[in-house]
C-alpha cells in the first residue's frame, strides 16, 4: 500500500483509540457490536462507525450468527496480523498482513484436493 491517501487513512484509523481497542478485543474471539460497546464502555454508534472503517480496510471481518428465535446478529473478528511501515526514497510504504479466515483456509484445502 504505497498510495499516500490509503497510507494516511490507515494511519489515522490505527491512531484512533477505539479502533485499536476493537482490534484487540476481537483478536481471539468474535464479538458483537453490543459486546464491544460494553467492553469498551462506549456507545454502539461509536462502535459501528469504527467497525465500518475497519471493514473498509479489511482489518475486521463480519459474520452473521443465527439464533433460534430468528433474530440473527453480526459478530466481528480482527483480521489484522501486522502492519509494517518502511521509509523509501518516494515516501512511506505500508505493508498490511491479514490473518487468513477459516473459510478461506477451508476453501483452499478443498480446492487443493
Amino acid at each position: 500500500m504505497s498510495d499516500g491517501s490509503d497510507t494516511a487513512a490507515l494511519a489515522d484509523l490505527l491512531a484512533d483509540d477505539y479502533a485499536r481497542r476493537i482490534l484487540i478485543e476481537t483478536k481471539n474471539e468474535a464479538c458483537s457490536a453490543s459486546e464491544l460497546g460494553t467492553r469498551l464502555d462506549t456507545s454502539e454508534p461509536t462502535i459501528y462507525r469504527r467497525l465500518e472503517r475497519l471493514r473498509e480496510h479489511e482489518l475486521v471481518s463480519e459474520e452473521i450468527r443465527p439464533v433460534t428465535d430468528g433474530k440473527n446478529y453480526k459478530v466481528y473478528q480482527a483480521q489484522l496480523k501486522s502492519v509494517s511501515l518502511e521509509l523509501t526514497e518516494d515516501g512511506f510504504e505500508v505493508t498490511v498482513s491479514r490473518r487468513e479466515r477459516m473459510a478461506d483456509r477451508f476453501t483452499r484445502f478443498v480446492e487443493n484436493k
